[in-house]
């Protein structure tokens, strides 16, 4: 019975230190007096917990507030630079770092090539050495780094954490966070890269206070985050959000799952740079037929092109926005969702099409759902993903994961 009650002790000291964290998080600037009244703890109690944070430094005394009558109330906020949080997102070619301290500021941001050949273990290590080295750059010692986040494009295990498949990389049933042996305990997470970016804009981006909302990411592939009545979805086995695997068009090309038409098939980055080169090698009238290395045009070179007025490549775009715009219809129609937003290369031409997207929504879509609905471009960016699983050691200090 005493271990029983030690145990539920310690849980319940953890659980209101991490309300009281998350209030002073989210009020900037609160009274040990406030914090007491909106949790219903007593007022001892509150001071006992906010002693303890100010001892461990996660939270600092920042002046004083109006008097209600007493003496005038110290306030607390979250101490800037006292912990800190690294998110890495990953995919084919690349892999974007960031760091940010307990506040969310972001510190540090570098978006690293990755060699197309290395094997897991050298990813691994390149992972361990980046790492370090931001370690060592701002002083961290391993007590104050709250945990690293890794945002992967395929299916996580949410409950072992273990990727099942992330074909793109070629990874299948990797325990990604067992293999860190240079990291000394630091807690790793895994998580989808559509969920990281949703999970950034739930905590700063688009979608704060939206509790039903879904975040589409084009590059590589197309997938998504989804969240419902305020926690992320991922049905049974992980895999919700795979909406790259939607046929929008039976007669389309053969996609890596096996079907054919698949809209990641129709409306990636991959397929727009396909479609662009297509349109060179057929000798169709466009500035595109001018650049010297056709065989490796760029998203950045068609976008380019079509705010220019090149009819071809803005066809090229456009085609590729009607397939997003017919897979958002069945979200829509399915999950009805308030808020659609689109990221990572999307925002390189979302002025380009994103009213045709949502003209092509408000068409197909269910009437009642689709006038609900908003649809926006992440003001974020390529950044969303590696910055939400910077966020996924946070949600934890906060009590929010």
């Amino acid at each position: 019975m005493r271990q029983n009650s030690a145990g539920n002790n310690k849980f319940l000291k953890e659980f209101n230190q991490a309300i009281l964290l998350d209030l002073i998080r989210i009020h900037k600037g609160i009274s040990k007096a406030d914090l007491a009244k909106m949790t219903g703890l007593s007022p001892t109690a509150a001071g006992v917990i906010t002693a303890s944070l100010l001892e461990k430094g996660y939270i600092h005394e920042t002046g004083t507030g109006e008097s209600k009558g007493g003496r005038r109330p110290v306030l607390l906020e979250l101490k800037p630079h006292s912990f800190f949080s690294i998110g890495i997102d990953m995919d084919v070619d690349y892999m974007n770092v960031l760091l940010i301290d307990i506040t969310g500021e972001i510190l540090f941001e570098k978006a690293m090539n990755m060699p197309q050949n290395d094997d897991f273990e050298k990813t691994v290590t390149r992972i361990e050495e980046t790492v370090i080295s931001i370690m060592k750059e701002f002083k961290i010692s391993h007590d104050k780094l709250l945990g690293i986040g890794i945002s992967i494009p395929g299916i996580i295990d949410s409950i072992s954490g273990k990727v099942v498949l992330a074909p793109n990389l070629g990874w299948s049933d990797v325990d990604l966070p067992s293999h860190f042996n240079r990291l000394h305990g630091v807690p790793v997470k895994v998580e989808n890269e559509a969920m990281a970016s949703a999970i950034c804009e739930g905590w700063v981006g688009a979608c704060q206070g939206i509790d039903n909302f879904v975040c589409i990411n084009i590059r590589s592939g197309i997938g998504a985050g989804i969240y419902t009545h305020g926690k992320p979805y991922r049905g049974v086995a992980g895999s919700a959000g795979e909406i790259g695997h939607i046929v929008v068009d039976e007669n389309g090309p053969k996609c890596g799952c096996g079907n054919y038409g698949c809209v990641e098939t129709m409306a990636s980055t991959g397929r727009i740079v396909e479609q662009a080169i297509k349109v060179v090698r057929q000798g169709s009238a466009s500035c595109l037929n001018l650049l010297e290395d056709i065989d490796h045009i760029t998203i950045d070179q068609v976008t380019e092109a079509a705010r220019n007025g090149d009819e071809e490549a803005g066809r090229v775009l456009a085609e590729a926005a009607r397939y997003l715009g017919i897979a958002i219809s069945s979200l829509v129609n399915t999950l009805n969702p308030e808020k659609v937003v689109i990221g990572k290369d999307f925002v390189k031409y979302a002025d380009l099409v994103l009213e045709s997207i949502k003209s092509i929504v408000a068409r197909r879509a269910l009437q009642y759902p689709a006038s609900r609905l908003d649809i926006v471009q992440s003001s974020l960016g390529e950044k969303a993903s590696a910055l939400g699983a910077a966020i996924i050691p946070l949600k934890v200090l906060f009590g929010r994961s």
